[in-house]
């Protein structure tokens, strides 16, 4: 499980010195993707995004790289091999809006397409199999390791619904940089935050760029 691997990164840069950089980048994030409290129910999630995107995505002040790539040039020269390659691997996660297209038969994987790039994964699934549905869509991390991708640990599934404008939106920032495409995920899981707190709305006025909330 790569999770060993990534915890010293985590206590690296959340503790010390770092401290005050994660209070900011949480600012920064949820100003973004939507506040989101203790009582909701994807709050769990939602720190793993953050944390995920705080240590794999968004560059330390004054150093211009993620902690992870950060990490990767402090330490390389005291890996091991193995540790070379996983560490490696952490620096290319892929960050993206995802569809399930089936369940994979071998070694209870599921296949996916990643909305943006159109490539298709399958991914190793680690008890995550029972939730989900054929067709869903969701936002997702997957993480190279050991010659295949797992899934970190956070999840945004959004309306199936709503297919026809995430498709749409999608396609206009495709062949824009990886920060344009940031920004729509960020701006759809505001959008998701917001259908859950008022599922009374129909969710045609929640995801849209138009909405009131």
């Amino acid at each position: 499980m790569f999770q060993r691997y990534l915890d010293p990164v985590i206590e690296e840069f959340t503790t010390g010195e770092y401290y005050q950089e994660v209070y900011n980048a949480k600012q920064e994030y949820f100003d973004k993707s939507g506040v989101v409290y203790e009582d909701d129910n994807e709050f769990e999630h939602r720190m793993c995004i953050f944390m995920d995107w705080y240590l794999f995505d968004r560059d330390l002040p004054g150093v211009d790289l993620p902690p992870i790539k950060y990490f990767f040039r402090k330490h390389k020269d005291r890996f091991t091999d193995d540790e070379l390659n996983i560490y490696r691997d952490f620096c290319s996660t892929i960050h993206s809006l995802f569809r399930l297209k089936r369940f994979a038969l071998i070694r209870q994987g599921v296949v996916i397409k990643d909305l943006f790039s159109n490539k298709t994964h399958t991914v190793m699934d680690h008890g995550v199999k029972s939730a989900f549905t054929r067709g869903d869509l969701f936002e997702a991390r997957l993480i190279p390791f050991k010659k295949t991708y797992e899934f970190s640990r956070g999840f945004c599934f959004h309306p199936t619904e709503m297919q026809s404008f995430i498709l749409g939106e999608i396609k206009k920032v495709r062949f824009q940089d990886k920060s344009q495409q940031t920004k729509l995920i960020l701006q759809l899981s505001a959008m998701k935050l917001n259908h859950l707190r008022f599922q009374h709305i129909d969710v045609r006025h929640i995801y849209t760029f138009d909405s009131k909330f």
